[in-house]
């Protein structure tokens, strides 16, 4: 009721045509007031680490600390930047060019090294050593052996078989080929 008298005094406007901004500004010390009456208390408590995840919670004290190198993550960055650059035109020739030893034999190192990197860094984000010191020695064990296996089938292809761009070129075409068999067929 007082803000109502205030307002057609001062300004000689009735509150109704004012938005509760205006209204803000005219009386400054109003809205911080409304504003305290209106908070409401946290009805949830915050839970410490100890109640989400048990006593699994390495304690950081024991675990030991790597050394601290700065240039460590910098080079695996631009070893996996370079990587990645090496790849496009390995891919770009494969496709423009068609097939040839040289390029072939190339992807079939640069490609399993890439897919490499980038599963390590899925294990080094979502199984960190420290906090699962076995899945993570396994996990990262079994990533070496099956890159392992793929350079070795990528390595058979090449040196056996047609090469990495007809074999590809094959599987790709695999069901266009099947159909215009069965169009043959009829």
């Amino acid at each position: 009721m007082a803000f109502n008298a205030l307002a057609s005094r001062t300004v000689g406007l009735s509150t109704k045509s004012l938005t509760p901004f205006t209204r803000a500004t005219m009386m400054p010390g109003l809205h911080q007031r409304t504003a305290l009456h209106t908070a409401r208390p946290l009805f949830f408590k915050a839970s410490g680490s100890k109640a989400l995840f048990g006593d699994n919670v390495p304690n950081p004290a024991a675990v030991p600390q790597p050394t601290a190198n700065r240039m460590k993550g910098s080079y695996h960055w631009m070893n996996e930047r370079a990587v990645s650059l090496i790849t496009v035109p390995l891919l770009v020739t494969a496709f423009t060019y068609g097939a040839h030893p040289i390029n072939d034999m190339l992807l079939g190192i640069v490609v399993p090294v890439h897919a490499y990197m980038g599963f390590q860094q899925v294990l080094l984000d979502y199984f960190d050593a420290r906090r699962w010191p076995v899945i993570s020695r396994v996990l990262k064990y079994a990533l070496v052996g099956v890159t392992g296996l793929a350079m070795f089938g990528c390595w058979r292809i090449n040196t056996t078989d047609v090469g990495l761009t007809n074999y590809f070129g094959r599987i790709w075409n695999a069901n266009k080929n099947k159909n215009k068999e069965a169009v043959k067929s009829e």
